[in-house]
């Protein structure tokens, strides 16, 4: 461990107000050589300017950390890690995590009523600008009409047009009909 963190750290008093910009560019020059520090992914470079609630315990130091992975992903949501860091044992430790919401979250939406008009064109042969034909009688859901991509909420479009096909799939499975391909479904004849 670089010893100018510990050093600095051992000379301040338990609870002493702190010096954040200092301790995180300390920490993040001893970030690679404490034991756990490559745990929630963290890296070195991630430290400076981002941490929250820093105190110092001796021998411990704690903070918080918002990161960002899931936005990424679409996610609404940044992981908050709560971290230890023990000068003198020289480890670094994630004592717990939870969640910020960091924008507004989309709308609910209940896919019942979506599979249910679906459903309905597809058993009474109706036509849908949500439906695409096959002569062999095959349907293809055009679920990009039903749930648009959006920029935001990737995550949330995905997991409703999951729900969708499961609750269209409840509906017309007891008429027969099956997926045969992604979105698409066939009435299969019973032998």
């Amino acid at each position: 461990m670089d010893t100018s963190l510990k050093d600095y750290l051992m000379g301040l008093a338990p609870g002493a107000p702190l010096e954040v910009g200092e301790i995180e560019f300390l920490l993040a020059e001893a970030w690679r050589s404490l034991r756990g520090s490559r745990a929630g992914g963290m890296q070195a470079q991630k430290i400076r300017g981002r941490t929250e609630d820093m105190a110092w315990n001796p021998p411990s130091l704690t903070f918080s950390i918002e990161r960002h992975g899931g936005t990424v992903n679409g996610s609404t949501r940044a992981e908050i890690q709560r971290w230890c860091v023990n000068v003198e044992a020289h480890t670094a430790e994630i004592t717990s995590t939870g969640r910020r919401q960091l924008h507004a979250m989309a709308k609910r939406v209940n896919v019942k009523g979506p599979a249910a008009e679906i459903a309905e064109a597809i058993l009474k042969n109706l036509e849908s600008p949500m439906l695409k034909r096959f002569p062999d009688g095959r349907v293809k859901v055009l679920i990009s009409s039903v749930f648009p991509h959006g920029s935001d909420f990737k995550q949330t479009v995905s997991g409703r047009r999951k729900r969708f096909r499961a609750a269209l799939e409840a509906l017309i499975k007891e008429h027969g009909w099956r997926e045969v391909g992604t979105n698409t479904y066939a009435r299969l004849e019973e032998k």
